[in-house]
């Protein structure tokens, strides 16, 4: 049961005594205090209401920020935030820790989130030093999980110990921008921009946000909620550079409002360099960021961020991003002579670790969860994930309209559960790029919300016992579907009534680039309480890429995402609905392709390997340098961030370190002679393990030979074909074995192998003279040509490996792991003596002829195909890092066309307008 306002003031005010106390809670003490302070200050509340309070505090502090890790240059850094720390007036935070109190932050995560920001800020650098810097650092989040608080928190405190220059840059939109500046006026500014003229005058406004907890907060603004830094303030001749308040700037990401940023300090300084330190927070630092371009010429962006640094002798540059891969790409080395050194983050990189109430990528995706719904087969039949502008939509696919309704009932769930007490609650539809699409489809639902209302009024307030009409039984069906066994006292009967209040507010939005400027300006028609109410009504949004990235949608519940981004960077970005649910996280539903919540499984793993990596990195003390280099010499390089444009030349090579990694035949060939010849390469392979001993079985049952010999597996390359799309398993220039065969002897423990005949859950298959296996099931095989695709690039699911081990070796892994963790590829690998070799019969069901499985291949258990998984022992982090930088790697050639297509960015804005096909 949600706290009245009463109990949420008797909860603010002992959080605030426990956090200037520094105590610990304990819950006796704690229920003492509690009695205690309510007989003076809230005796309208009865000891049950007293009790509740203290019961969720203590609820509260199960919440822990595990402290993230870092990785850093010692050459670079030294301390010196711990000399000043007593001599600094902590204003600023102290203003930042009570507005967070207010919000109902628990103490553990603003304990966490003090120590976290602290760090941080040292590595900005000492602002009081007179040595020049420019120091580069990258602050790596997780979507939607707070990193604007945080870097926010980071900011607050280094203006508290001295920087005086503060630039965000906050967003590539309008949209984003503006709501970073919202951000900021509360959390950092003080006062509300919207109120303040074109001629950025302060003149005495309200306080809010930070201010309200200390007035002497003030800052001096050059843009607005309503206004960017726009030319004409270059010409305003506004002299803020020997003001003693700090200078605050949030500006959008675009290379003309930046360069007008710089072109108006130049004129402060008579082309000169300012002398006072500038920290400069570019969040969502992977988009647009990155030099795409060459170092003699680099990108409009890139450049302008470049030159606005070198404005001041003392600058430092911090990155914030949930998908660093972009960033990471950057060449260490590249430097131009008019710009300086790129933004590659060669002082620090610190992954920041969300609390444990974040329900993010490894939470929704680390297996099975119930708030995934696949079944969009439907609305893909509609409107094809690759479609044009023009493509006709006339009706809502089924599965969005349940989706809806689910929405609708979601909502007033929440009401019963609030007690009637609105908060923001919304829903995401997103389903094309393009804006015509978009708008039709914001139609449709507008007007299936108006079919639900009117169900609403004509049945819904009559007696129970009345029969529900057709419609009225499919949102009942809803009902029972999705939330009829969450809790015995939640019934269709109690969450009825207020569906009427979900009714009479309820609204769709339109969200892309043709109604940026129409919502802006009815935004800033609106007093700030008509803004709050819109803000709390249940609201559905409809848009494409604007929604995205970055704009944070308060309240989500369902989402419905029917798209299949073409990188890894791009999907997790897309990923709104990750972030907190306090009160509601049972009430959250995604629905997607099957494809895409395999892509996001992928992604998981691959960011959690990367902050394990980190980590231990760090444990190392190896610099961003040395996890830079070992990123980019992982097989997922080269897929996980958009490409540059390769005009010229028809192949390029990237290096690979194999120890560590996992690698999958995800191309095959469909020649009925490739295939036939696969087939006797593993009937060869197997009936030469057969002759000399019998299998064991691995720990789920798999058909495995320990300590094979070498000579066994090179001769089975000589016969194992892939496509030539492959970029480990098919053939380089001039080679007549697949790219990764040469390179099998270089493996740690390579002398023996283990083979492990992958059984999986269909049709028996014989693979050798007397050897069968069930073959596993794969329906998302396409073919295009003679090249067939797996479905998402994964041959293995997430438990083959860990089901290749010995029956010990996995109960001694899933012993080391920590409650509700999952085992990752990266522990998995860390457990290998030997390299492990995986083969696999597949076959796949006979589609059924609908629009959205037309490409799908039909293999039967007559005709298999073989496909193949390497997996190489892990080595020690810094032997690792060691052999990168001694370039002793692996080099691996890949067409222009595969590295487009499995690198290459679709633009997939909503701001295209022209007509393009995707």
């Amino acid at each position: 049961m949600a706290l009245t306002d009463r109990q949420l003031s008797l909860k603010r005010s002992l959080k605030q005594q426990l956090i200037e106390g520094n105590a610990t809670v304990d819950y006796v003490v704690l229920s003492d205090l509690a009695h205690r302070f309510a007989e003076f200050l809230f005796k309208d509340l009865t000891r049950d209401d007293v009790d509740e309070v203290v019961a969720e505090i203590t609820q509260e502090e199960e919440v822990v920020l595990a402290g993230g890790g870092t990785v850093y240059d010692p050459r670079t850094f030294k301390k010196w935030l711990e000399d000043r720390r007593d001599s600094v007036r902590h204003d600023r935070w102290n203003a930042y820790r009570q507005l967070l109190i207010s919000r109902d932050w628990a103490k553990s995560v603003i304990d966490d989130l003090a120590a976290q920001t602290d760090e941080v800020v040292e590595l900005l650098g000492d602002p009081t030093d007179q040595k020049d810097m420019a120091r580069r650092g990258l602050l790596l989040g997780e979507v939607q999980s707070g990193k604007t608080a945080t870097y926010i928190g980071i900011l607050n405190k280094a203006i508290d110990y001295g920087y005086r220059l503060i630039i965000v840059i906050g967003g590539h939109t309008n949209d984003l921008r503006r709501q970073t500046q919202v951000r900021m006026d509360s959390d950092l500014i003080g006062y509300d921009t919207s109120r303040i003229g074109e001629n950025i005058s302060t003149s005495a406004l309200d306080p809010i946000g930070v201010a309200e907890f200390d007035h002497s907060i003030r800052a001096n603004v050059l843009t607005t909620v309503d206004g960017d830094f726009s030319k004409g303030k270059t010409r305003a001749g506004l002299n803020w550079i020997q003001d003693a308040l700090p200078t605050v700037l949030v500006i959008k990401k675009n290379a003309k409002v930046i360069q007008n940023v710089t072109t108006y300090i130049k004129q402060q300084t008579n082309g000169g360099r300012l002398d006072m330190p500038l920290v400069l927070i570019d969040d969502e630092a992977d988009w647009g960021t990155p030099n795409t371009g060459s170092d003699t010429d680099p990108t409009r962006v890139n450049a302008a961020i470049r030159r606005l640094l070198d404005t001041s002798r003392r600058s430092s540059y911090l990155g914030i991003t949930a998908t660093p891969f972009a960033n990471i790409f950057i060449d260490h080395a590249a430097e131009n002579e008019d710009l300086g050194q790129d933004l590659f983050p060669a002082d620090y990189i610190r992954v920041m670790s969300s609390p444990s109430n974040y329900q993010g990528i490894g939470r929704y995706f680390a297996g099975e969860h119930p708030a995934i719904r696949q079944d969009v087969a439907d609305c893909i039949d509609l409107l094809p994930i690759k479609h044009k502008k023009t493509h006709p939509v006339d009706d809502l696919p089924g599965s969005l309209e349940a989706a809806v309704m689910t929405f609708y009932l979601g909502t007033a769930l929440r009401l019963l559960r609030n007690q009637g007490r609105f908060g923001p609650a919304s829903m995401l539809v997103n389903v094309s790029r393009f804006n015509d699409i978009q708008e039709k489809f914001s139609e449709l639902i507008e007007l299936f919300v108006m079919s639900l209302n009117g169900l609403v009024a004509a049945e819904l307030s009559r007696d129970f016992d009345a029969p529900l009409s057709a419609f009225g039984g499919r949102l009942r069906a809803v009902w029972d579907e999705e939330f009829g066994g969450i809790r015995p006292d939640e019934t269709w009967e109690s969450v009825t009534p207020w569906l009427k209040a979900v009714a009479d507010t309820i609204r769709v939005e339109l969200v892309n680039s043709r109604t940026a400027t129409v919502r802006a300006r009815r935004r800033r028609e609106m007093t700030p309480q008509q803004r709050t109410l819109e803000d709390d009504r249940p609201t559905i949004f409809v848009g494409g890429d604007v929604l995205a990235r970055g704009l944070t949608l308060d309240g989500l519940q369902v989402s419905y995402f029917v798209r299949e981004p073409r990188t890894m960077d791009t999907l997790m970005q897309m990923g709104r609905w990750f972030g907190y649910r306090p009160g509601y996280d049972d009430l959250v539903r995604i629905w997607m392709p099957e494809a895409t919540e395999a892509d996001f499984i992928w992604s998981a793993e691959v960011t959690r390997e990367l902050r394990d990596l980190l980590v231990e990195m760090r444990a190392k003390e190896l610099t961003p340098r040395d996890f830079g280099l070992r990123v980019r010499a992982h097989p997922g390089g080269f897929e996980i961030v958009a490409a540059n444009k390769r005009q010229n030349a028809e192949l390029t090579s990237g290096d690979v370190l194999i120890h560590g990694n996992k690698f999958e035949s995800y191309y095959l060939d469909a020649s009925p002679e490739i295939r036939q010849q696969n087939r006797a390469a593993l009937s060869d392979l197997i009936g030469a393990l057969s002759r000399t001993a019998a299998p064991i079985d691995s720990a789920a049952g798999y058909p495995t030979w320990r300590n094979a010999p070498f000579s066994l597996i090179e001769d089975f390359f000589t016969k194992f074909r892939a496509d030539r799309r492959d970029p480990f398993f098919g053939f380089a220039p001039g080679q007549a074995v697949p790219q990764i065969a040469p390179y099998l002897s270089e493996a740690e423990g390579g002398e023996s192998w283990d083979v492990v005949l992958v059984r999986g859950g269909e049709t028996e298959v014989t693979v050798a003279p007397g050897v069968e296996v069930k073959s596993s099931l794969r329906n998302s095989l396409t073919v295009d040509g003679t090249t067939i695709e797996v479905g998402n690039r994964r041959v293995a699911t997430a438990s083959n490996l860990v089901g290749a081990l010995t029956p010990e070796s996995r109960q001694e892994l899933l012993a080391s792991l920590g409650t509700d963790e999952k085992p990752t590829e990266q522990r998995v690998l860390q457990r290998l003596n030997h390299p492990m070799i995986l083969l696999y019969t597949l076959t796949s069901e006979k589609p059924d002829g609908s629009n959205s499985e037309t490409s799908r291949l039909f293999v039967p258990a007559s005709d298999p195909l073989v496909a193949v998984v390497l997996a190489f022992p892990a080595i020690d982090v810094a032997e690792a890092a060691a052999r990168i930088n001694a370039r002793r790697v692996q080099k691996f050639w890949v067409n222009t066309v595969w590295w487009a297509n499995m690198r290459g960015y679709v633009n997939d804005g909503d701001d295209v307008d022209a007509g393009d096909d995707e």
